[in-house]
């Protein structure tokens, strides 16, 4: 049966009825969805504030840019060095590129930031990043320290100190590759600024010593060493450089110290700036010493262990070398101080302490150098070289018990002749000149039985050498010292048989070398001639026969008889002196070169002054009783005769100013003249000279040569009876004529002042001779009327001149001579006895201008009659004509 429905169970499911709320009615809900915004209620505030955007005009980076210098990204150099410090190396590396490329394109901001970006790129000294600090070094090396340097030394003394901390500070950091970079900053900056290291040397020579013990600085690439021992050569030059002054300082007067030397040479103010302390350094050396010494054993043996070159390990080893021979060096010039100085202890740094501290480390080198010695390699060879340099150094402070001078000497002429054989010549021409200035030195210590082979040696390399090599310099002045020991100090026994037998040798080879150098190595003839002179002045005895060769620097003489100019004629100034100062020295030589020597003064392209110093030193010479008389007039004569002078007698006297070379003859005419009187008696030389002189006349030379022979005569003898001979009368007269043609010319307008006073110059010796002999004066009046009658042959065997065939211009000529001669009154006296020439002149001229005389014409009749009253005028004076005749 069915359940029925309904009943009690429908009943049950019925809702119940709620409870009526007792009081007030209750505010109506409302249902929302979850999630769904409420809507704000209706007492609520809007606070919501609204804008907009306001645009103002040229507020871009851009125009804030404009006109600051930018590099090609855009930026300033305040955000690049600010860029120096990020964190990421990309960004510093960019940042120091930009840099560099800013200040190309704008060099005013280096040269006003230069000091503010030191300050902030020194911090990039230590950075990790090797890239920066490459970069950082370049922009020091080329771009700020040139500009640096160009400032006050005020304004950097404070940057580089801060600098110099960094430099040191990276010098000592844990990372070997910033320590091995900061010693390439310590160079760069000593390089640049030498005055800014004595006040950090004591720290920078410890940090050395630290760098150079580590092994891994060895066991790594070979140019990392490099690097450090190349800073470490500039830094040890600053200090033997110093030690130089030191000892060339004159302490009695200066009374400098070594620290006073040491002081910053920066025009600024020292206060708190360190010193140099010399005892405090020369201990960090000490210590260098032991270090460098283990280091080249070490090296030696591994480059000699190696079959092919590593060039690396070499310039390792060289630089080593260097380094220690520096540091030597500076321990000898201390060693010679006085022991007292400065409150220094005896024992503190002198000859004992070099030899108990010194070469205790040293003597490991000469097993070095016999290891050298096997190998045949160049290499090697400037190893040793490096070596023998170091104890020809240390030879003069140490005793012969530790190295003997004769295992030294046999060492170094071994040097010598391998350098002979060696390949690499420009190897050999940089590093055996150091070697090469010691010799010297080590000969005057060494015994005779030990020197003879490296004299020989010596010599030999001598010899072989070229003059235009780096070598040839070095042995010069090495020559100079042996030749010359005052030159240098050095001292050799008078009769030194190790030494004396070699003097000859080589003053014959200097004028082989003297020869070769005038074209190649011009600066090398200076120096010969200068040796040269020093060798005359203190051989005054020497044999000069081997020198000979010297005469080829004035001329050569041909077989044909001509000479050929040397090349004196284009030495410079000073070694035209020098090698004429020679001349008085090698007097033997002057026979051979007398004749060269006259041919170069002859020459256009000698200055009038070496002209005048040639003159002067023969005439020393002749004084000093080294040249004989006869080659002296012989000399003189010759230039008075030859000496071209550059201008025609009618040239006005302005124009005689313009041309040096008409005043040079007449300086030399009066140096010559200033000569010839200071030889004696006027007549026994014209007796000497009279040949020279005729000589050279007949070569029939110019007016102005004739001029100078007269005055020759004037000066040593005006009344000699050898100008009675008729050749030389004719050579009187035609030199008259040649003198007055041009002034003939202007006999109708007057004479004209200028050409007035060179015809007087001219015919002032005459006048003088004519002064001293009457009868002359006759003979010559007699050739003056034969040429005005037409006879112009008379003078063809004195001159080479065409004369004039008018008979107006002949007389005009006579003319003109005869009243000059009338206006000395000093040869009034002897005209008045030669009247009847006179008459007979003005007699023919009147002759000639009868209209009867054919060929005449009117014009020269009128030129005729001019000549005829001038001269008429000074005869009347002369009583030499009737003042009653008419034409």
């Amino acid at each position: 049966m069915g359940r029925p429905k309904g009943g009690a169970g429908e009943a049950s499911k019925k809702p119940k009825a709620k409870p009526k709320q007792r009081g007030g009615v209750d505010f109506k809900k409302y249902k929302h969805k979850v999630g769904r915004k409420l809507p704000p209620p209706k007492n609520t505030t809007n606070t919501e504030i609204k804008s907009k955007m306001i645009v103002l005009p040229e507020q871009s980076m851009a125009s804030e840019r404009a006109g600051m210098a930018v590099n090609k990204r855009g930026l300033t150099l305040r955000e690049l060095l600010q860029q120096t410090v990020h964190y990421n190396p990309k960004v510093r590396r960019a940042a120091l590129s930009g840099i560099k490329d800013l200040v190309t394109k704008h060099p005013a901001e280096l040269k006003l930031h230069k000091v503010a970006m030191i300050e902030k790129l020194q911090e990039r000294i230590c950075d990790s990043d090797k890239v920066v600090r490459e970069s950082l070094y370049t922009i020091l090396q080329s771009l700020i320290f040139p500009s640096l340097k160009e400032d006050n030394a005020i304004s950097t003394r404070s940057t580089l100190s801060l600098l110099m901390a960094n430099v040191l500070n990276g010098m000592t950091h844990l990372s070997m590759d910033i320590q091995l970079m900061a010693f390439r900053f310590l160079e760069l900056v000593v390089l640049n600024f030498p005055s800014s290291f004595p006040g950090y040397a004591e720290q920078a020579f410890n940090n050395f010593v630290a760098v150079l013990s580590n092994d891994r600085i060895h066991l790594q690439d070979k140019s990392k060493l490099n690097s450090v021992l190349a800073g470490l050569g500039h830094c040890l030059s600053l200090v033997a450089r110093a030690t130089d002054n030191d000892d060339a300082s004159n302490r009695p007067v200066h009374n400098l110290s070594t620290k006073e030397l040491w002081k910053p040479t920066l025009d600024e103010d020292n206060s708190g700036s360190s010193t140099f302390a010399t005892s405090d350094v020369l201990t960090k050396l000490q210590n260098l010493i032991q270090i460098l010494v283990n280091s080249i054993e070490v090296s030696a043996s591994e480059i000699c262990a190696k079959p092919a070159n590593d060039a690396p390990s070499s310039e390792a080893l060289l630089s080593a070398l260097h380094c220690l021979d520096l540091i030597c060096r500076t321990f000898v010039r201390e060693a010679k101080k006085p022991q007292m100085e400065f409150g220094r202890t005896k024992t503190l740094f002198g000859p004992d302490w070099l030899n108990s501290s010194v070469l205790v480390y040293l003597k490991k080198l000469w097993g070095v150098k016999r290891l050298f010695h096997e190998k045949g390699d160049d290499r090697f060879f400037i190893f040793n070289l490096k070596i023998a340099e170091i104890f020809l150094c240390l030879r003069t402070s140490v005793d012969d018990t530790m190295f003997s001078s004769e295992e030294l000497c046999q060492f170094v002429s071994s040097l010598f002749s391998k350098a002979k054989v060696l390949r690499n010549k420009d190897l050999m021409e940089t590093h055996l000149g150091p070697l090469i200035t010691c010799i010297p030195g080590l000969i005057s210590n060494a015994a005779d039985d030990s020197k003879g082979y490296l004299l020989e040696a010596f010599t030999d390399a001598f010899r072989d050498s070229n003059v235009d090599c780096k070598l040839i310099l070095p042995y010069l002045d090495a020559l100079g010292e042996m030749l010359l020991p005052e030159k240098s100090g050095i001292t050799f026994t008078e009769h030194d048989s190790g030494i004396s037998e070699y003097h000859s040798t080589w003053i014959n080879e200097l004028p082989g070398v003297l020869l070769q150098s005038v074209d190649k190595a011009p600066t090398v003839t200076k120096v010969v001639l200068e040796l040269l002179l020093r060798i005359g002045q203190y051989f005054p005895t020497l044999e000069c026969e081997n020198l000979r060769p010297i005469a080829q620097l004035f001329g050569t003489k041909s077989s044909s008889g001509t000479v050929e100019l040397g090349p004196f004629i284009c030495l410079p100034h000073d070694c035209q002196e020098l090698a004429i100062a020679c001349l008085y020295y090698f007097s033997n030589l002057l026979p051979d070169i007398i004749e060269p020597l006259a041919c170069c003064c002859l020459s256009d392209k000698l200055e009038p002054l070496i002209l005048f110093r040639i003159v002067e030193v023969l005439q020393s010479t002749y004084k000093a009783g080294n040249l004989q008389i006869t080659e002296q007039l012989s000399f003189l004569s010759l230039l008075m005769a030859r000496f071209d002078v550059n201008r025609g007698m009618a040239c006005t006297q302005e124009d005689a100013r313009k041309i040096s070379n008409w005043n040079t003859f007449k300086a030399l005419n009066h140096l010559i003249l200033t000569s010839l009187s200071e030889m004696g008696d006027g007549s026994l030389v014209l007796e000497l000279i009279w040949n020279n002189l005729s000589n050279e006349i007949a070569q029939k030379p110019s007016p102005h040569n004739i001029n100078g022979l007269f005055r020759i005569i004037v000066t040593l003898d005006a009344s000699t009876k050898k100008l009675m001979d008729e050749d030389v009368i004719k050579l009187i007269a035609g030199y008259l004529v040649d003198a007055a043609r041009d002034l003939s010319k202007t006999i109708e307008v007057g004479f004209q002042s200028d050409k007035t006073r060179i015809f007087q110059y001219f015919i002032k010796p005459c006048r003088i001779m004519f002064e001293q002999n009457d009868k002359l004066l006759c003979s010559t009046l007699e050739m003056l009327k034969s040429f005005a009658s037409g006879n112009d042959h008379i003078f063809s065997s004195v001159s080479n001149l065409d004369y004039p065939r008018e008979l107006s211009q002949r007389v005009c000529i006579v003319t003109t001579i005869l009243v000059f001669l009338c206006n000395d009154q000093r040869l009034h006296r002897n005209l008045s006895l030669n009247k009847t020439v006179i008459k007979g002149i003005l007699h023919y001229i009147r002759h000639q201008m009868d209209s009867n005389v054919p060929d005449v014409t009117y014009g020269e009749k009128q030129t005729l009659k001019f000549a005829f009253e001038q001269l008429k005028t000074k005869a009347l004076q002369l009583n030499c004509w009737d003042r009653g005749a008419s034409i």
